[in-house]
């Protein structure tokens, strides 16, 4: 049986095959977040590197040095998970929306 034979049934609705429906959300900016943990990794570093004891082998700076490499990768691995949990939250609260083409027909 066909859907015309039942009025109560809603007809589908003719969709333009050119409109897409898209989901529309604020996403976070990557580089950013591993930029401030990065940063925040060799501030650590410089802070632990001068406040702690002084090695008669290496010199304060060269122990700044090594830790704000490990540090930095660090900081960096944590603002990966912080960007990852914070683009998770924004694609929840996404809305939907229908996106039309424009200009003309050869540029599509």
């Amino acid at each position: 049986m066909e859907s015309s034979q039942h009025p109560n049934t809603p007809a589908p609705v003719q969709k333009d095959p050119r409109n897409v429906e898209v989901s529309v959300y604020a996403a976070p900016k990557f580089w950013p977040f591993v930029g401030i943990g990065a940063l925040v990794g060799v501030v650590i570093a410089f802070i632990s590197a001068y406040t702690g004891q002084e090695s008669a082998d290496f010199t304060r700076s060269a122990v700044a040095g090594f830790l704000s490499v490990g540090f930095a990768f660090i900081g960096v691995l944590l603002a990966g998970v912080v960007f990852l949990v914070v683009d998770r939250i924004t694609r929840k609260k996404a809305r939907r929306a229908l996106a039309v083409p424009m200009g003309k027909p050869e540029h599509r």
